[in-house]
């Protein structure tokens, strides 16, 4: 069976990217230690190919980290949203 769609190839899931997002924003902002984590809030705004570069861009707003994942090699946001935080790090 064929399936027939909008992409011209195999994009990468969404979940896939809000995962490479949300990894990034542990990673940084959390020192490694997820258990900070309180929500996670993501929109997916357009497709992402697999192989591409996707970047993180964050900012934090009290126990809020805004950030948008974009492509590096079209230079289009991909997902934004929010993760909020239960505590900040020690070392924030």
């Amino acid at each position: 069976m064929e399936f027939l769609t909008r992409f011209s190839r195999p994009i990468s899931h969404g979940l896939c990217t809000l995962g490479f997002a949300v990894r990034a924003i542990i990673k940084w902002i959390c020192r490694g230690d997820a258990n900070i984590v309180k929500n996670i809030s993501g929109r997916f705004l357009l497709h992402a190919y697999p192989g591409e570069t996707v970047i993180t861009e964050m900012w934090l707003e009290g126990l809020r980290i805004i950030y948008q994942a974009k492509v590096k090699e079209r230079n289009q946001a991909v997902l934004s949203g929010f993760v909020d935080l239960h505590r900040l790090t020690s070392s924030l």
